[in-house]
Formats: structure tokens, sequence, C-alpha cells
């Protein structure tokens, strides 16, 4: 009896993947300590500053995470000075978040780091390497029943 070597080319691969999402996670966190925040807060607060006075409910949807979770995050980033719960005119039960001075002036810093982490990343790849690289991983993306970048998620209420 014959096996099949293990893992094949593919699932070699997909663990490949696996690997890269952990590094790429560990250096984001490495990269955040500096200025006391986690991944979620980070991306949180990048929402946030994109799409001023997104809700709560908003967040949690392009997160993917909880309601609760976001909820929870947000209380951290207010005691953090970071963001703000403003009421919505339009509806007293809802809340919309906001990104305080504070998060404006640690932006150029936090910005310099992730691009710094994220240069290193990348390092050695040409540009259409890059572009090669995301062009196939959007198709992935397709393949596995995923939004695309094209498609990504946006808050639901026209915040631009």
């Amino acid at each position: 009896m014959t096996s099949a070597a293990f893992p094949n080319s593919l699932e070699a691969l997909s663990f490949r993947f696996d690997e890269i999402v952990r590094l790429l996670s560990r250096r984001i966190d490495e990269a955040l300590a500096e200025f006391d925040l986690s991944r979620t807060q980070w991306r949180l607060l990048a929402y946030v500053m994109r799409y001023e006075g997104i809700t709560q409910s908003e967040l949690a949807r392009v997160l993917e995470l909880e309601r609760a979770s976001v909820g929870n995050t947000v209380d951290i980033m207010e005691r953090k000075q970071l963001v703000t719960r403003q009421p919505n005119p339009d509806d007293r039960r809802v809340w919309k978040i906001a990104a305080t001075p504070r998060a404006h002036e640690l932006l150029p810093g936090l910005r310099e780091i992730i691009d710094d982490m994220l240069a290193r990343t990348f390092d050695g790849l040409a540009p259409h390497d890059i572009a090669t690289l995301g062009a196939l991983l959007e198709r992935l993306v397709a393949n596995l029943g995923g939004e695309t970048i094209t498609a990504a998620k946006q808050p639901e209420e026209s915040l631009t």
C-alpha cells in the first residue's frame, strides 16, 4: 500500500499561511506594545479614524466581533483617552464613536512603527511581486467565499 506524502504541497502551503498569520500577529503585537495597544484596539482605532462617527454595531460588523467585545474595547479605549462616545442625534439609543485629539496625535507614531514592520515583512519583494501576491490572495479569498478587498465590508451608514 502506497501512502501519499503528508503534508502534500497544498496542505504545506495552507500550514504556511497559518505560520505567516501567527508571525505577523506577533510582530504587530510587539510593534504596538510601546503604545499600550492590542491588535484589536489598533484595528478599532483605524476604523474609527477612517469613519469618524461609526457606531458600535458597525464596528462589531467590520471587525467581525461580538457587540459586547467591541463595547469592552471601546470602554478600554475611552479610559486611554483615545476614543469618545457621542450621542447620535437621530437615535438616542445609539452612540457614535469618535477619535480623540490624543489619538490623532499618536497616529503618526503608530503609522511609523506599523509601516516599518510591514516594510521589513515585504523586504525583497518587488512592487510587481506584491501586486501579484495581492491578486492571488484575493482569488483565494473569493474561492473561500469571503469578501475581497474590492467588495470589503463598509459601515452601513454613509460616513464619507
